[in-house]
Parts: C-alpha cells; sequence; structure tokens
C-alpha cells in the first residue's frame, strides 16, 4: 500500500514494526478511521438524498449535495488507502508484540522474593548487570498474590497480599526490566477445595478427580481467573503467562474420561478468556504460556494425557514456552552419548525446540522463547543449555529455579555471544 507524499503526513513510517512506533501513530490512526467512516456515511447518505431530494429541493440546497458528492468522489482513493493502511498496521502491531517479548532473557521469582524489598532490588541489579532483561512473578497459585478487585477471590477468601503489584512493575521499569506475570492455572487446590462444582469430573459418571485439579472450560473458573488477569494487566505488566494450562499426569486416563482433543476444547475456552481480557482492557500485555517439553518429542501420545494442543493455541497467543529441563527426562533415554557430540544438557534443550518448531511451523516458531534449567547444574551446563537455544532458533529465554538462585547464570550470561538475529531493541 502506498501512500502520496501529502498523506505521508498523516501516516508515521512504521517499517521497522517496533511497537512504540505502532503506539505513537494510534491516535494518527483512529482519527482517520472516524474521517474514513465518516466519508463512507456521507457517501452513501449523498447517493441516497441526490435522486429523491431534488425535486424538492432549492437550487442552493441541491448545489451544496453536488459539492459533497464531489469533494467524497475526489476523496474516494484517500479512504480506501486509509483502509489498507489499518490492515498494515495491525500486521506490523503482531509482529512488534512478539518480537517484544522473544528475546527477553530472565528468572523466575516466587511472590516471597519480590515481596523481600532488599532481595528484589539486588536481583534487579544483577539482572542489568549481567545483560538479562526480565522476571518472572508469581501472581496467582493457591491464592492470589496481590491486592485484586475481584469478587470471587474475595468471597472465597482467596486473596493473600504479599506485594503491591504496580507497585513493583512501575520499580523494574525504572530499571528497564520486563515483567512478567505468572498465573497457574488448573492446579488450583483451594479454589477446588471451596468450590467442588469446578473440580475436574468424569463426563458420564460425575466422579470428581480429587480436588486440586479444576476444569479450566467451567463457568467459575473461567470468571474467576478472567477477574484476577484483569488486574494483572491494569497494573502494568509486560506479559501473562499462563502455567499449569493442562490436566493431570497422575491419573489413569478412564479416571478422566476425556480424549486429548476434548481436553484440548476446554482449555481452549480459557486462553481464548485471557487473549480477549487481555484485549480489552490492556492490548499492549503479551500473552505467553508454558507448555510440557515432550509434546516436542512425539506429539500425538503426549497431546492424549495432556490436552495441551499448542498447535491450536499457538495463533492465540504471542509466546509459547516449553520447559525444556533436563532433569526432567528419563534417565539413559532420549540422549545416546556416543551419537550426539554434545552434551545430555545442550541435546535435551535444542532438540525439545527443533521438535516445537516442526510442529508449529515456520509463522508460530517464531514465538518460541523456552524455560531452561537453573538448578542442580554447573556453569558448563548452563552454557550448554543457552548454546542450545540460540542454536535451535530461539532468541530468549528464562531459567527456573524454586529457591531463585542464580549465580551461574550472574556469572555464565555475560559470556555468552547474543546471535545478532537476537539483538532486537
Amino acid at each position: 500500500m502506498f501512500l502520496t507524499e501529502k498523506e505521508h503526513m498523516l501516516f508515521p513510517s512504521c517499517t521497522s514494526k517496533k511497537l512504540q512506533c505502532v503506539v505513537m501513530t494510534a491516535f494518527a490512526v483512529l482519527c482517520v478511521f472516524l474521517l474514513s467512516v465518516q466519508y463512507r456515511a456521507l457517501a452513501g447518505y449523498v447517493q441516497f438524498r441526490i435522486p429523491t431530494a431534488m425535486p424538492t429541493q432549492t437550487e442552493e440546497q441541491r448545489q451544496a449535495l453536488l459539492d459533497v458528492h464531489r469533494f467524497l468522489e475526489q476523496h474516494r482513493g484517500t479512504a480506501n488507502k486509509v483502509d489498507a493502511y489499518l490492515e498494515d498496521m495491525s500486521v506490523a502491531h503482531a509482529a512488534a508484540s512478539y518480537e517484544r517479548g522473544i528475546n527477553k532473557v530472565g528468572v523466575y521469582l516466587t511472590a516471597d522474593s519480590v515481596a523481600n524489598a532488599s532481595f528484589y532490588s539486588q536481583t534487579l541489579d544483577r539482572l542489568q548487570q549481567a545483560g538479562a532483561s526480565a522476571f518472572v512473578v508469581d501472581v496467582k497459585g493457591s491464592y492470589v498474590y496481590f491486592p485484586t478487585t475481584s469478587s470471587l477471590a474475595e468471597e472465597m477468601k482467596l486473596v493473600r497480599p504479599l506485594y503491591e503489584l504496580p507497585e513493583i512493575v512501575s520499580i523494574a521499569k525504572q530499571k528497564g526490566i520486563y515483567v512478567i506475570a505468572r498465573l497457574i492455572a488448573a492446579s488450583d487446590p483451594v479454589f477446588g477445595l471451596r468450590n467442588p462444582d469446578v473440580r475436574i469430573r468424569h463426563p458420564q459418571t460425575g466422579v470428581a478427580v480429587g480436588s486440586k485439579w479444576v476444569d479450566l472450560g467451567h463457568p467459575t473458573t473461567i470468571e474467576y481467573n478472567k477477574q484476577v488477569i484483569r488486574d494483572i494487566v491494569t497494573a502494568g505488566v509486560d506479559e501473562l503467562n499462563i502455567d499449569y494450562i493442562r490436566y493431570p499426569t497422575e491419573y489413569a486416563q478412564w479416571q478422566i474420561g476425556l480424549t486429548g482433543q476434548q481436553k484440548a476444547d476446554r482449555i481452549e475456552k480459557f486462553v481464548q478468556m485471557a487473549r480477549q481480557t487481555i484485549d480489552e482492557y490492556n492490548p499492549s500485555v503479551l500473552l505467553g504460556l508454558s507448555t510440557y517439553a515432550i509434546l516436542g518429542w512425539n506429539y500425538p501420545v503426549n497431546l492424549e494425557p495432556l490436552g495441551q494442543d499448542v498447535i491450536r493455541f499457538a495463533p492465540l497467543v504471542d509466546i509459547i514456552s516449553p520447559m525444556a529441563y533436563p532433569s526432567t527426562f528419563a534417565a539413559g533415554a532420549y540422549y545416546n552419548p556416543a551419537t550426539h557430540p554434545r552434551s545430555r544438557m545442550y541435546y535435551l534443550v535444542y532438540q525439545t525446540l527443533k521438535g516445537y518448531a516442526e510442529l508449529l511451523g515456520e509463522e508460530h516458531a517464531a514465538k518460541l522463547r523456552p524455560w531452561i534449567q537453573g538448578y542442580y547444574i554447573t556453569n558448563k551446563d548452563l552454557r550448554d543449555e543457552i548454546d542450545a537455544v540460540y542454536d535451535a532458533g530461539a532468541c530468549g529465554f528464562t531459567v527456573w529455579s524454586a529457591g531463585n538462585h542464580y549465580d551461574i547464570l550472574y556469572k555464565v550470561f555475560p559470556e555468552v555471544n547474543i546471535p545478532e538475529r537476537c539483538l532486537i531493541p
């Protein structure tokens, strides 16, 4: 779509696809869009009015209508260009969105760690010094960890505030750190205990599968999480990551009574709710999912128990984060040192990402930003994992350590040569 020099004054260039550029043009686009709408409304009005009104109108009124009609005809091309521009902008926004998140390098922090002001401040400083750029914080697990306006959370006494979410976001952004809010979805034991109706139940017998796991397609589950997500995204976080977005694996499948696709149907309702809530309350927030690494190795078999149909969910999200922890793979399986020259740590991360990329295809493989293992590791282990991420074509990662110990990352990452393709501003 090409604009004249005069029209370009209305439309700033967004060839770099930076989100900032998209935001800067939003007001101009809105104004021109409204003018475009007015054009169509007036054009329709003139086309309707001129033939029927002519016999009863004065000469002055007829001339005025004809002048409007000529003006609109002269600017029909500009209106059409507005439509094309808006379409181009939506494409640029989509690209800028996931690009903003895919190259982030970060760590996981518990709610207690963020609530500890000195530890939180020190972590932000050390991330900066190491050249890392993000952290993931628990916002909802068994409870909501920040003050929320959710009526359901309050009613069920599911709020245990440990920090002010807008405050920790503000502190991080002052230091240029990207904030990812982690929300645990299906594993919700207190919610399930206090609300028997939301538990996963066999579709024929109605028997609940314990009380820890909740049905992500249940209206009450969806409404409760929607209310919390609304507060999360309006607090100014950069990204919402949904974890435990799956069915339990500790039960026999006959106890659950659903196929993999039926499970995915229920999970998809939850993901759609999250997407719609973000789009309504703060469209700048990215949406990500944490998923099982094993899906990248044997998709059909592992889809059945999990219901994590990442191929189906990919168009709804901006970031996909396979949990590529080598320690979770069976010892002696998946890796043969005789045929793979690099270490086990390297190969299991690398092959997980290559498998995911093949599943997702070129369009959605660009959304991959894995979790990697930050516990029970050496400096070499972590370096091998990082090399695997970059060699597999991804540009960012988050490191998981339940105890929030990241000294090895702070030492190793400054020595890593980041591929030029990953140096997105």
